[in-house]
């Protein structure tokens, strides 16, 4: 056997190196893990928001992630000047190219684009635009673009991911002002109101999901929203092109029984009591050689203006105000509005 003085020392002191390389290596994840936020990915009730007052079925309500907060929120949004973005898209490899999808706002006659390739990392966005507070979301599994001002009851808020969705759609949930956690509503995105909890309704913003090239050529001088630089790599990975093309489903939802395939991207147009809901594909086989397609949305004939590749509508500057639009998948948007009138050609 070695002695103590003969070597052992030796050996002991690796084993105490190794030993503290290890717990150097492991505390922030072990740090994290005994910090993390409420949720077990099995019960509903584990994420710790108020259930109460449910104006949906809870059987709706689905785990979507293991914990809640698991997205990486942009909390404040890193915003390139017309002239850096223009840098931007000359460099070798460009941050925006022609048929990359952005959500484009316009506030106070600001424009501001939002490219899909870090929002389907954040899927939350907040900023100010000329100090108006918004929160732009953006949730893939269920393709819905919603575009909201951050107040409620008169105080400027920011939104969280719950982890948990309804009718396969992204719940959100605001913090609280004591930054606790616990006892939040949940917020359907989609529909832009709480479904649990106290009685929320966000004031939307006018929003469009349209190609860089159709936005820039009409904003010139718009501000674009940036990546940040640490989730390089994880933007990169964050594409979920693939499961659009697939026929995989990923919640309960159930599969309407009749109109078009389930994961159809669709156009779903509200003002007041009316809601109606059309397909892209149909859009663009209604279009005219200039790219306009009308659809009848109650008593009103309505004017959208289409793109092929990839396929896009976004209404006529005469409807934006009066009517609110936004993207979805068709599963989503009949189980969340199933009186939605379907649009025909």
């Amino acid at each position: 056997m070695i002695t103590f003085r003969e070597g052992g020392w030796l050996i002991l002191v690796t084993c105490l190196v190794i030993i503290a390389l290890l717990v150097w290596a492991l505390a922030p994840a072990l740090f994290r893990q005994s910090e993390r936020p409420p949720g077990d990915g099995e019960n509903i009730e584990s994420y710790q928001f108020d259930l109460s007052n449910p104006r949906v079925d809870t059987a709706t309500i689905e785990m979507a992630l293991l914990y809640r907060d698991m997205i990486p929120v942009e909390d404040e949004a890193i915003i390139l000047t017309p002239e850096e973005a223009a840098t931007a898209n000359s460099a070798r490899k460009p941050y925006l190219i022609s048929k990359d999808l952005v959500i484009g706002v316009v506030v106070d006659g600001q424009p501001r684009a939002y490219p899909l390739s870090i929002l389907n990392v954040h899927e939350i966005i907040h900023d100010e635009i000329n100090d108006k507070p918004i929160a732009v979301t953006w949730h893939w599994p269920s393709a819905a673009t919603r575009v909201f001002k951050r107040r409620i009851g008169g105080n400027e808020r920011m939104f969280g991911v719950s982890g948990l969705v309804a009718s396969g759609n992204l719940l959100i949930y605001p913090r609280r002002l004591d930054g606790l956690r616990g006892d939040e509503p949940l917020i359907s995105q989609a529909l832009g109101k709480s479904i649990t909890g106290p009685d929320i309704e966000l004031e939307t913003v006018p929003h469009e999901l349209v190609t860089w090239d159709d936005w820039l050529a009409r904003y010139p001088r718009t501000t674009v929203a940036a990546a940040r630089p640490e989730l390089k790599n994880r933007y990169k990975k964050g594409k979920p092109d693939v499961w659009f093309a697939s026929e995989d489903l990923m919640f309960s939802t159930p599969v309407p029984e009749n109109g078009p395939p389930p994961k159809s991207h669709m156009l779903l147009l509200r003002s007041g009591d009316q809601s109606t809901i059309v397909g892209l594909d149909q859009l663009i086989e209604m279009a005219d050689e200039s790219g306009n397609a009308v659809v009848q949305h109650g008593d009103e004939r309505l004017t959208l203006t289409v793109t092929e590749y990839p396929p896009t509508a976004r209404l006529a500057p005469e409807h934006v105000e009066a009517v609110d639009s936004m993207r979805i998948l068709w599963i989503n948007g009949r189980a969340l509005l199933p009186d939605s009138d379907l649009a025909s050609p």
